[in-house]
């Protein structure tokens, strides 16, 4: 008789994690130093009551011993209850470092667990698993690679707040503190049954979750479930062609989308001349994204060759030919444009396939680049090259997307570091001169400027430059709200958010990406909240979510493996996601016009 296999950890809401978990905090039992930040905070009846009397109020508690050490863990798990009559989001912070924001929403009544995940920089990888698992950011065990984490083995604070008001006015009780997931190898046991851990499909294999594709006819079922879908929720309502408000103002008509600022808002305005606000969603391709396969063959339970080249292997877009069939690329283009509609959803963003765009029925952006490498970094530093190359490169877009009144605008380069760039003032009204001569009807949307702690998004010098030259600011903001995005002072410019995202560790994938939530519920909730957020911002134009697809559970070039998509490596929409964007995207004019 065959001795069974030894079973893989069970992984409890953090996919590849050994669910351990330490005590760190009972308030029924150990005394905590706690300091108000505007809030009301004290332990009673064995739990921590926190009451937030105005938006940003918060309690930092501080580790009885001074110090907590939760190196051997992955995640610090706050309990939480909220028994008032209306709802809370609230954010956790460690040592104050920004990348470790854990977030959480609660409705009347509601108890849940804010997860705070520990992020490591890639070198702290230093067991066997940097061999195991090489070309990944996110790696089984928990290692959950960003350059921004702070030293697990010190956590002086924990600071819980308020989001933007919503918890104004109720009362919260935390209950307990652990530190959760072991942090670590793989257990020896387990090792000769771990590999290949990702299946044929290209998920997590030692995982189940609501929605896995197991079968190949799982696919063409998911397939025929979502056309019911879609065809059930074919989008909003009283929408123009474009996607702008039929029931709102009609302004002056163009045939190109220009801006507008109208009773204190910034705004889009469609070619028709109805307002616009641009909900939409990066890297909507018709093929899925490469992984490295070549050194990484125990990996994966196969490796199909006919859809593996020199740029790696892609696993989905083989899903994709056998969910769709031989006219798999032309199906995926149009069910993109209906998910879209479907969604809620008005902009086909930055990092898509032209292929799409170019199809006249959803409005887009043009991510311009010149090349990478020796012409690009001379080009940044010298006037001359930065024309001569930006002129060559925007031939292409004359008479072309330069004309197609389905094009927004161009987004051109995207998060430049200033340091390494010629002064900012002098490099926007070279791009916007160059934009204008190839493209004078379209709006330059600027360099997605990137500092997701500065109050303009960027260094103020650059966000200064911007505002004085670009059509619409463009900013990519990760953070749990765009609230706190301000203008430069003088410069009153519509803004549009390029980039942000949520992810969690509950769907086989082994990264969150750039914002951690707890699951998808929460991600929902997150989503939720910051597109209400930016629809209240006076100057806040649209924002775009990154990414339209899942990326590779092992990695894409640069070892990203975030849970980012808004449908996964197999094309299965994310169902909880999905519904956050169809209600804001039903609603999301007349809560901009109020």
């Amino acid at each position: 008789m065959t001795p069974a296999s030894p079973p893989v950890p069970a992984l409890a809401g953090l996919c590849g994690v050994d669910p351990a978990e330490r005590l760190l905090v009972d308030f029924g039992a150990t005394p905590v130093p706690v300091t108000p930040l505007g809030a009301e905070a004290a332990v009673v009846d064995g739990a921590l009551a926190v009451t937030f009397p105005a938006a940003g109020a918060g309690a930092s508690l501080t580790p009885g011993d001074g110090v907590w050490d939760v190196s051997a863990h992955v995640a610090v798990a706050v309990a939480l209850e909220n028994s008032g009559p209306g709802p809370v989001t609230l954010t956790g912070t460690l040592n104050n470092r920004w990348m470790t924001n854990g977030f959480l929403h609660l409705p009347a009544g509601q108890s849940g667990t804010m997860l705070i995940l520990l992020p490591r920089k890639k070198d702290d990888l230093t067991d066997r698993r940097k061999d195991q698992f090489t070309g990944m950011n996110g790696v089984p065990g928990g290692h959950i690679a960003h350059w921004a984490g702070p030293d697990a083995r010190r956590i002086r604070s924990l600071v819980l707040r308020d989001l933007d008001g919503v918890s104004v006015g109720a009362t919260v009780r935390v209950t307990t503190i652990h530190a959760r997931g072991r942090y670590g190898s793989l257990a020896a046991e387990t090792e000769a049954t771990f590999f290949p851990f990702v299946d044929q499909f290209g998920q997590f294999k030692h995982r189940d979750w609501p929605g896995k594709t197991r079968t190949p006819e799982d696919l063409t079922a998911a397939r025929a479930r979502e056309a019911a879908d879609l065809a059930a929720h074919p989008g909003p309502a009283k929408r123009s062609r474009y996607g702008g408000w039929l029931e709102g103002p009609k302004l002056d008509a163009t045939g190109h989308f220009r801006t507008q600022k109208l009773n204190g808002k910034w705004w889009l305005v469609d070619p028709e001349g109805y307002l616009f606000w641009s909900h939409g969603i990066t890297g909507v391709h018709t093929r899925g994204g490469t992984t490295k396969a070549t050194g990484r063959e125990h990996c994966f339970e196969a490796i199909p060759e006919a859809f593996l080249d020199k740029k790696g292997l892609s696993l989905g877009t083989a899903n994709l030919h056998a969910k769709y069939g031989a006219d798999w690329s032309a199906q995926t283009a149009d069910v993109a444009h209906r998910r879209l509609r479907s969604w809620g959803m008005n902009t086909i963003a930055n990092w898509s396939d032209m292929a799409v765009c170019r199809q006249g029925r959803t409005p887009y952006v043009v991510a311009v680049h010149y090349g990478w490498g020796e012409d690009a970094e001379s080009a940044w530093k010298d006037p001359a090259i930065l024309r001569r190359v930006l002129k060559r490169r925007l031939q292409s877009e004359r008479g072309t997307t330069g004309e197609d009144p389905w094009c927004i605008g161009y987004f051109v380069d995207n998060e430049l570091r200033w340091n390494e760039v010629m002064p900012p003032n002098e490099y926007f009204r070279i791009v916007r001169e160059a934009v204008k001569d190839a493209a004078p009807n379209k709006l330059y949307l600027g360099s997605r400027l990137h500092g997701q702690m500065q109050p303009f998004g960027g260094p103020r010098h650059a966000a200064a430059a911007a505002a004085k030259h670009c059509d619409v600011l463009g900013i990519n903001r990760y953070r749990f709200s765009p609230a706190d995005l301000r203008a430069i002072k003088g410069a009153d410019v519509p803004i549009i958010i390029g980039e942000f995202h949520f992810g969690a560790l509950d769907r086989g994938m082994l990264h969150t990406g750039l914002r951690a939530v707890p699951n998808q519920e929460q991600r929902a909730h997150a989503y939720t909240h910051f597109l209400t957020q930016a629809l209240k911002h006076p100057n806040i134009v649209g924002t775009h979510w990154f990414q339209y697809r899942e990326q590779a559970v092992t990695g894409r070039a640069d070892g990203e493996n975030y849970q980012i998509g808004f449908v996964d490596i197999c094309d299965t929409p994310y169902p909880e996601t999905i519904q956050a964007a169809r209600a804001i995207g039903r609603r999301m004019y007349e809560l901009r016009y109020e």
